[in-house]
């Protein structure tokens, strides 16, 4: 068997994509922190500049570690998930034309499939945190732990298109019907 049995098992490429989501969102605010930190003003908590650094560097280490550890370290995760729909839900209420800034985008704005993603991400890291390593079952399967990751890598793609050209998309569409 490739995967481990059970819920956590059969949820480990939805951690590991959720857990290589923040690793982009977390270079993303290295990289080009001010538009987050313009984000979290915006939402009504102004941080500093090293803070979103600060943060950043921490999603980088929480999703390698996790992504690569799994377990309990999932829980870190699941930590990192829930604050960052509690920031979409005050910048989804408070400034909905307030650019999000989650994966270094300067222009996609905050959705309310933003914060289901979350929400979803922090849901599988907390399944996940009750099984092993999301690469325990891969030992001796390397091409099925290279197509694996392959999905997992498509699914990463997938979800930051819903986060950052769906919302210009629709409001491109919403624009051309007036």
């Amino acid at each position: 068997m490739i995967l481990g049995t059970g819920v956590a098992g059969s949820l480990a490429g939805p951690f590991l994509a959720a857990c290589a989501l923040l690793v982009v969102a977390g270079v993303g605010k290295v990289a080009r922190p001010d538009p987050a930190r313009l984000a979290a003003r915006a939402a009504g908590l102004p941080v500093p500049r090293p803070a979103v650094i600060g943060f950043g560097l921490l999603e980088v280490a929480v999703g390698l570690g996790a992504g690569a550890l799994g377990g309990r370290f999932a829980l870190a995760v699941a930590a990192c998930y829930s604050l960052l729909t509690s920031v979409a839900v005050r910048l989804l209420l408070r400034a909905p034309a307030t650019p999000c800034a989650c994966l270094g985008s300067a222009s996609a704005v905050v959705t309310r499939t933003h914060v289901v993603i979350d929400v979803a991400g922090a849901g599988v890291a907390i399944i996940a945190a009750f099984g092993g390593s999301p690469w325990s079952g891969f030992s001796g399967h390397w091409v099925s732990g290279a197509m694996f990751l392959v999905l997992v890598a498509t699914c990463v793609r997938c979800v930051a298109l819903a986060l950052e050209t769906v919302p210009d998309l629709a409001a491109a569409v919403n624009e051309g019907a007036t």
